[in-house]
């Protein structure tokens, strides 16, 4: 811990400059637990797309504690229901990216739409629609906000006042 008791960052960590307020994303925080923040991600990874990371600079799964792994999973599935909720999505994808320095633990969930939804789109899914997304522009920052208040209105509706996790830090 620091000397006002947060957890230590890493200087040159995008998700660490998030956490820390020096860098802003659209919408702001969508959920939060004592483990994990979802905020809109930042980049061309659809509409909707949300960014699951460790509050702790965490490199590897391996490395998470007790706490943070058992409440990875309530708070995928919460944040997940919540995108397909706000977003009118039929799936909704998840990934895990750790693969450029400096590393941090994140999950990217990506809505999948129903064909004609957003027919720019072409009714492509999985890999293929990934590929076509990350190829195309971010979506606007207007536009990230606004998805980000759905999904933060659903989530807290229904699963703001519900336990963390089974066990405690």
């Amino acid at each position: 811990m620091t000397d006002n008791g947060t957890p230590p960052q890493h200087p040159d960590c995008l998700a660490c400059q998030i956490l820390a307020g020096t860098q802003a994303v659209p919408g702001g925080t969508i959920a939060e637990n004592p483990w994990w923040v979802a905020d809109h991600c930042v980049g061309p990874y659809g509409l909707g797309s949300v960014v699951i990371k460790t509050r702790t600079h965490r490199e590897n799964l391996w490395e998470l504690t007790a706490a943070e792994s058992a409440s990875m999973g309530p708070f995928l599935q919460q944040m997940s229901e919540a995108i397909a909720l706000a977003m009118g999505a039929e799936r909704v994808y998840v990934g895990l990216w750790v693969d450029q320095p400096p590393y941090h633990v994140h999950f990217v969930l990506q809505p999948r739409y129903p064909d004609g939804h957003h027919p720019e789109e072409l009714g492509l899914k999985g890999l293929e629609l990934q590929v076509f997304r990350t190829l195309g522009k971010p979506p606007s920052p207007a536009d990230m906000a606004k998805a980000a208040e759905q999904i933060r209105a659903v989530w807290q509706q229904k699963f703001a006042s519900q336990p963390s996790a089974p066990c405690e830090s």
